[in-house]
């Protein structure tokens, strides 16, 4: 996908989905699937991903301009956007595995949101100091925290949640974990409601012991 066809897709959704429906997501707080799933259809789900995992291996200028589209005609829509290519740029980063090869393909074939969990009250807004700590469990961790802000919380297929290392002394020697949607312990735990911006589902969540 070239950088002028991905804008166009963008334009043909913004114009034929998203602003037809936001004034009344909005003022339903009703977060858009149909959005979600327009965005997997055109390829805009895996826009920055390596074509090895089939995505279209665009940069940031493309990425820019289409939540630019996006945002002039939903700004939920476009935040959910935003978020998930954030997460998927830190899922791409992520040490190779099985798992995450699968979620970058799902991501690509348009199936699959993905978000960040990062935000907690504890950290004063400073989402790059979160407040958990993962603590060890044999050769793996477990993970208890309460997550203030979450994109698509409840909507997304998989969520990228930050939390302390567990041998971590400074408060940013944070470790980033990858948890599908399923995952038991993962809650919503409250409403969302933001003004201008209440269609995003931008959630608490809660995960005790992941």
């Amino acid at each position: 996908m070239k950088h002028e066809i991905a804008i166009a897709k963008a334009k043909d959704i913004a114009d034929r989905i998203l602003a037809p429906a936001a004034r009344q997501n909005d003022k339903d707080a009703r977060f858009s699937s149909e959005a979600v799933t327009a965005l997997g259809s055109a390829g805009l789900l895996g826009l920055t991903l390596p074509t090895e995992f089939g995505g279209s291996a665009l940069g940031p200028r493309t990425f820019a301009a289409v939540v630019a589209t996006l945002a002039e005609a939903d700004a939920s829509a476009a935040m959910v956007y935003l978020m998930h290519i954030c997460a998927t740029a830190t899922i791409v980063a992520a040490r190779p595995s099985a798992t995450v090869a699968q979620v970058l393909k799902d991501i690509a074939t348009g199936h699959h949101l993905t978000t960040l969990a990062f935000s907690e009250a504890g950290s004063r807004s400073h989402f790059w100091a979160p407040v958990s700590r993962a603590k060890r469990n044999g050769d793996n961790v477990r993970l208890t925290a309460k997550k203030s802000w979450v994109t698509s919380a409840g909507q997304a297929q998989s969520y990228v949640v930050s939390a302390l290392a567990p041998d971590g002394t400074g408060p940013t020697e944070s470790t980033l974990y990858l948890f599908v949607g399923t995952t038991t312990g993962l809650s919503v735990a409250g409403a969302w409601d933001g003004l201008g911006m209440r269609a995003n589902a931008s959630a608490p969540m809660v995960l005790e012991g992941l």
